[in-house]
C-alpha cells in the first residue's frame, strides 16, 4: 500500500497581504515596469510574468546589497545570478518605454466637451 502525498498548495504574489517592505517594493517595481511598457492593456500575460519575476529578483538582489552594505555576509555569487537573471528577464520584456496611447475616445472628448462651459464671445475680455 502507498502512502499518498500531501498536496502541495500553489501560492502566488496575491496571496500575500503586502506589508512587508519586500511585497511592497515588488509591486511597486511591477507597477513601474508596466508602465513603462504601456500599461496593462499593452502587455500580454507571459510579459505580465516576466515582469513579476523581475520584480522579485531584484526584490532579492536589493535585500543581498543591503545585507552586504551592512557588513553582513553575502554570496557574490548568488549575487550575480540573480543580477544576470534580473537583466536577462528585463531585456525580454523590453527596457525600453513604449509609447502609450493618450488619444481619448470619441464618448470621453465629447464627454470632456460637454463638462466645460462654452466661452461666447461676450465672456471674454477685451483685446487691448
Amino acid at each position: 500500500m502507498t502512502e499518498l502525498e500531501p498536496k502541495t498548495k500553489l501560492m502566488t504574489l496575491a496571496d500575500l497581504d503586502g506589508r512587508t517592505r519586500a511585497a511592497q517594493a515588488v509591486k511597486q517595481t511591477i507597477g513601474a515596469i508596466v508602465s513603462d511598457l504601456g500599461g496593462e492593456q499593452n502587455i500580454s500575460t507571459a510579459e505580465h510574468q516576466l515582469i513579476e519575476r523581475a520584480a522579485v529578483t531584484g526584490a532579492m538582489c536589493e535585500s543581498l546589497a543591503a545585507r552586504w552594505l551592512l557588513g553582513e555576509p553575502a554570496d557574490p555569487a548568488l549575487f550575480a545570478t540573480l543580477s544576470n537573471a534580473e537583466r536577462r528577464l528585463l531585456e525580454t520584456v523590453g527596457l525600453r518605454r513604449r509609447a502609450r496611447d493618450a488619444t481619448p475616445s470619441l464618448r470621453e472628448y465629447l464627454t470632456s466637451k460637454a463638462a466645460k462651459p462654452a466661452e461666447s464671445p461676450s465672456n471674454q475680455e477685451p483685446a487691448t
